[in-house]
């Protein structure tokens, strides 16, 4: 009888305990505003085509919404944007990408997505016949970017690269510019 009593006042102490302790809560923070790419000035700067358009594809037996494409063809497709100066006067921090290559292209040839940051190039993701990849890269001292999306042959049809994701994350201000 006494252990059940011992036993009832240990469990009645730890929910009064558990009650009255101070509930942990995180903290959100706020996700950086982001830019869609091609809502700044772009340029055709390749012989294939891109362009935006809203499309739904499945890439590694996953759905993506697309916003733009890149089609090399059997060469290659590119897009250069300006980002700074830019009419906002909007300083970006960070370039983020998210793309593949349908799973129902499997005929495809593998692609070459190569990112230049003022012509210099950045990073290189190959992608093949429902395979995805991301890339996120610092841009606050860049004033242009470039994708190209180049053919690993020739001889052979390469399908197009499906972009969900081509942001842009604005920088927050700067102590002095929120002053």
């Amino acid at each position: 009888m006494q252990k059940i009593k011992l036993i009832n006042k240990v469990i009645i102490g730890a929910i009064l305990c558990l009650a009255l302790a101070p509930q942990a809560k995180q903290i959100a923070q706020e996700a950086p505003p982001k830019v869609f790419l091609l809502r700044l000035p772009c340029a055709n700067s390749g012989i294939g085509n891109w362009a935006g358009q809203n499309q739904n594809v499945s890439v590694g037996r996953a759905f993506y919404q697309s916003r733009m494409y890149m089609g090399p063809g059997d060469r290659s497709a590119s897009i250069t944007c300006q980002i700074q100066p830019n009419k906002g006067n909007v300083t970006f921090q960070k370039l983020q990408l998210g793309f593949g290559m349908r799973d129902n292209d499997q005929g495809s040839s593998s692609v070459a997505v190569n990112v230049y940051l003022d012509g210099v190039k950045a990073e290189t993701r190959t992608i093949s016949p429902g395979e995805e990849a991301s890339v996120s890269l610092d841009v606050t001292s860049t004033s242009n970017i470039s994708i190209e999306a180049q053919c690993s042959s020739t001889a052979q049809y390469c399908q197009r690269i499906y972009f969900w994701d081509a942001s842009l994350e604005v920088a927050p201000p700067s102590p002095q510019q929120s002053s």
